[in-house]
């Protein structure tokens, strides 16, 4: 085994190793020199799949947990709390004409750390209002699920918390009465295919194994005429040797969703940008990042299953989906408009400036840090749907 395949879990790449090469599938590289060779490989997709989610080694469904200090990257909800209040004082004008529980579903929640502050900022809002809440945390990470409850319970909030897997987090969806649903920074973790024109045509990017050189690495491999008419039809139209991500299982998700949903609405909060914007001259080589340690490099191949791999959101794909089902886009723009529109600027709390460790100071960072121009606040997007 090479230093380089030893760099993640050797038991797991000599898995996905041998997945590749029994797959039956190949996709052509081409060396130094010119020439070309084909190798087994398998779609990105499909490997960043495995990467992800396999049960026993997938970096979202087994190990520690993945946000926050102790894991591998922040969210916007570690900045303080401040998307925390304003998604409060938004859930709490969402249903303040509703009878009865207001149901509240967390796709992707983590470590609940959005979710119970959120519920401590609605107490603040409206206590009586708060109480009648019944909150789900959905999450595929046993490990994540486990901490929110433990949270939820060290807040006193287990009487109005549930943490679940997504199957069974669906089954309430189902029968939740105009419910509000939160995904922040879901979409950028599903999988993703990587589309390349090449010689005048589109390809797959697939994740093959070189035997020769004793490495993972990227592969073209032919995309099938319903996936070629799907891009056509969408509007995909890259310059010759430019790459970038096509999120199909992130749309299927909110498909799927909004399937369910009968009523409500949906927040999704996650960076990402314009159709356009993603395929423009200076995103030749797509947006894929990859995560570990907070540390932020580019190579999917370098840490299997211990890393995580992400890409813009493609927003004009997630309208054209939400609309085709009849769903309206209600609101749609930065994560800095959203905030200073929905009452981030009236958590700004006036202090005698002597601690900056203060609560008050703290905050007061906060939400400065999200509001910057340069910031989270400018490359995230909050859209919200609302059901027809």
């Amino acid at each position: 085994m090479t230093e380089r395949e030893g760099s993640g879990n050797a038991e797991w790449v000599r898995r996905l190793i041998r997945r590749i090469r029994e797959d039956g599938r190949t996709g052509y590289v081409r060396d130094g020199d010119g020439s070309l060779r084909d190798l087994p490989a398998i779609p990105f997709r499909d490997y960043m799949a495995a990467c992800l989610y396999d049960e026993e080694y997938g970096y979202y469904a087994a190990g520690p947990n993945r946000v926050g200090r102790e894991g591998d990257f922040y969210t916007s909800a570690d900045v303080g709390g401040v998307m925390s209040a304003v998604l409060a004082r938004f859930a709490s004008r969402a249903f303040a004409e509703a009878d009865g529980e207001p149901a509240v579903f967390e796709w992707g929640a983590g470590t609940g750390r959005l979710g119970i502050r959120l519920l401590g900022e609605w107490r603040a809002v409206d206590p009586e209002q708060a109480a009648r809440v019944r909150y789900v945390m959905a999450d595929s990470h046993a490990g994540h699920r486990g901490t929110a409850r433990r949270a939820a319970e060290a807040a006193g909030l287990m009487a109005q918390v549930e943490a679940l897997a997504p199957d069974e987090a669906e089954k309430r969806l189902r029968a939740a009465d105009r419910p509000l649903l939160i995904a922040n920074e879901l979409l950028d973790a599903f999988p993703f295919r990587r589309i390349r024109r090449e010689g005048g045509r589109l390809w797959e990017i697939g994740a093959a194994w070189d035997e020769r050189e004793g490495r993972l690495r990227d592969a073209l491999m032919p995309l099938d005429e319903q996936a070629l008419g799907r891009l056509d039809m969408e509007g995909y139209r890259p310059a010759e040797g430019q790459e970038f991500e096509w999120g199909t299982d992130a749309l299927a998700w909110l498909e799927r969703v909004l399937g369910i949903m009968r009523s409500g609405l949906v927040v999704l909060i996650d960076y990402g940008d314009e159709q356009d914007e993603l395929l423009a001259p200076h995103r030749m080589k797509g947006t894929m990042r990859c995560y570990r340690r907070h540390v932020v490099h580019d190579d999917p191949y370098r840490f299997p299953g211990d890393q995580d791999i992400t890409a813009h959101v493609n927003f004009t794909a997630v309208r054209r989906t939400a609309e085709r089902l009849g769903w309206r886009t209600v609101w749609y723009g930065p994560q800095r408009r959203f905030l200073i529109e929905h009452g981030a600027l009236e958590l700004l709390q006036a202090h005698d400036g002597t601690d900056p460790f203060s609560a008050e100071a703290r905050r007061n960072r906060a939400v400065r840090q999200l509001l910057v121009d340069d910031g989270m606040g400018m490359l995230f997007k909050v859209i919200v749907l609302a059901a027809p």
